[in-house]
């Protein structure tokens, strides 16, 4: 790490804004309440206004490092609007596919596939470029990740099968796997979840999608009630790390550091980890 980075990741601190007049809803409200103009302009608009974004991104290309260098089927389960996944993965992953469970987001990635999105993912792309040391632009960095897209499926991660629905493909010919080589899932499975009970569903649901051998990446906060942007909050489960990793050893996923097979990062509550899925 570089003595810039490292002064970087060192300003990086969670700071609290008073968001208890905002209206609460339910985790399971977000097909209807959520707005992804809301979300992208709160959190993604500047890569230095949202903590939590500026931590995962921070590690992301680290532990994405510690993949096989060629991916043949991604999915990013519980995407929201985003497409920061496909874009720190586009050089290693052969077909992407990217899920939410809400109609809106779904809609929203449907129209970046077809660069036809009203937000610039430009602010966010420079931040990957400078952890990556890469030389590229904002727009090789995002039609190179469109190349590589495949479809957007709609989900659900407390029910089976979890994936409910092939939302748009980008051409008819891909088939989508049942199962994928990596799963990615950031700020999704606790944040779809209330409960322990549900949060383990979600987490069963989540892994049954990754082949034998396959990989977990997974990002989220710990020790949170709820979360809020543009006005409303949204109730989620209170995850300890404790639950996090037995949630993942009960579930046939490497829970040791031992070549390469898990690594777990935690900061400011914000963490990031990597698994293989042992059988």
């Amino acid at each position: 790490m570089t003595d810039a980075l490292a002064e970087q990741l060192d300003g990086i601190k969670i700071e609290d804004s008073d968001t208890s007049k905002d209206p609460i809803f339910a985790a399971k409200d977000h097909a209807s309440e959520f707005d992804p103009s809301q979300y992208l302009e709160g959190f993604y608009k500047s890569a230095s206004e949202d903590t939590a974004m500026q931590v995962v991104l921070f590690f992301l290309p680290g532990v994405l490092y510690r993949l096989p260098n060629s991916i043949e089927n991604v999915l990013d389960l519980g995407a929201g609007p985003t497409v920061y996944i496909p874009i720190a993965m586009r050089n290693r992953a052969q077909n992407i596919f990217t899920s939410d469970y809400a109609e809106a987001n779904r809609k929203t990635l449907q129209s970046w596939i077809e660069n036809k999105s009203d937000f610039d993912w430009g602010n966010v792309c420079k931040w990957i470029l400078n952890i990556e040391a890469s030389t590229e632009t904002p727009e090789k960095m995002q039609a190179d990740a469109r190349s590589k897209m495949r479809g957007i499926l709609e989900v659900n991660v407390h029910k089976e099968p979890v994936v409910q629905n092939i939302f748009y493909k980008v051409d008819k010919s891909y088939e989508v796997p049942k199962q994928f080589d990596v799963i990615t899932t950031v700020f999704c499975l606790e944040y779809a979840s209330e409960t322990l009970e549900e949060y383990a569903r979600a987490v069963k649901g989540a892994i049954s999608l990754i082949k034998p051998g396959g990989y977990l990446v997974q990002g989220g906060v710990l020790h949170a009630n709820e979360y809020s942007f543009g006005g409303k909050r949204f109730r989620c489960h209170y995850l300890t790390q404790q639950n996090l990793v037995k949630n993942l050893k009960d579930n046939g996923m490497c829970t040791e550091d031992k070549n390469n097979n898990f690594k777990l990062i935690i900061h400011e509550e914000i963490f990031i980890l990597v698994s293989k899925k042992l059988a």
